[in-house]
């Protein structure tokens, strides 16, 4: 009984090894998912020369960069249940950063986030050349032009940082919920301005788009999920239905039987008794 108990107990520490490992390899490997492909959207994997077509379902790490065309953009999903959303527009380039991927350098173009699923101890940052805009849940616009960064706040409120041509920080403000903020380069930021309407129906637009696609791919997610196990339902109903005609055969033989020897036991006491009526012959 005693090497049962300890041939168990090693058992035990083997699997919680593995899982520990697992685990531990699943953290140390943050990945992104792209979720939505507009147009020409090219990704160039870190440390490589080479520039793919973006495919939905395309999973980017550390170092990955991703560049749209015209008329392009592209959307990645940064946590599994799709909280945490970055929507890259066109003639732009924007490179994933950081182990656990909370930062986005870029260079050119304009970048929206929707954040709303991060630790208490952490926060998703934009990065340009000169400066920083980042939030621990917000929604906000980056655009980062050759001479100077636009950053709009759509949802509770970001920082932003400036810098200047050493690195060293200018100055940091927070860009409160429905306003702007203008950073020339190697400057501080300017003054809040307050969004437009457009502004507003355009980011609630896209939310909308966002939340509908999600909706869309939740439901064909639940019908694959259904059609997967749909076979062995199939199976189960056709050994049911099996089952069933076997029963009413087994049902039929039965009472068949049971009128036969019926029947065999009426002749056998008609013949027996005598006084039964005979036809007459003629």
């Amino acid at each position: 009984m005693s090497k049962i108990k300890y041939l168990t107990f090693f058992v035990l520490i083997g699997i919680l090894f593995l899982s520990s490992n697992f685990i531990f390899a699943q953290a140390s490997s943050r990945e992104a998912e792209i979720i939505f492909v507009k147009g020409e959207v090219k990704i160039q994997r870190a440390g490589e020369v080479e520039w793919v077509d973006a495919k939905k379902g395309m999973r980017l790490s550390d170092g990955d960069t991703a560049k749209t065309g015209k008329a392009s953009s592209v959307e990645i999903a940064f946590d599994m249940d799709k909280k945490n959303v970055i929507r890259l527009e066109e003639n732009s380039t924007a490179i994933l950063r950081g182990r656990w991927l909370r930062q986005i350098e870029l260079p050119n173009g304009r970048i929206r986030s929707l954040i709303r699923k991060l630790r208490k101890d952490s926060s998703f940052e934009i990065r340009t050349p000169t400066a920083v805009a980042g939030a621990r849940g917000s929604g906000w616009d980056v655009f980062s032009e050759a001479n100077r960064d636009q950053i709009k706040a759509f949802e509770d409120e970001i920082f932003v940082q400036s810098f200047d041509e050493k690195g060293n920080l200018i100055k940091e403000i927070i860009v409160r919920e429905g306003w702007q903020a203008f950073i020339e380069r190697f400057r501080a930021p300017s003054e809040l301005f307050e969004l437009t309407d457009a502004e507003r129906r355009n980011w609630d637009s896209w939310k909308e788009d966002l939340s509908e696609r999600a909706d869309i791919e939740r439901k064909q997610e639940d019908k694959d999920r259904g059609a997967e196990f749909s076979p062995a339902e199939s199976l189960s109903e056709t050994i049911q239905e099996q089952s069933d005609y076997k029963d009413q055969i087994f049902e039929t033989q039965e009472i068949e039987r049971i009128e036969d020897r019926a029947a065999t036991k009426e002749e056998t006491c008609g013949g027996g008794g005598g006084g039964g009526y005979n036809p007459p012959v003629p």
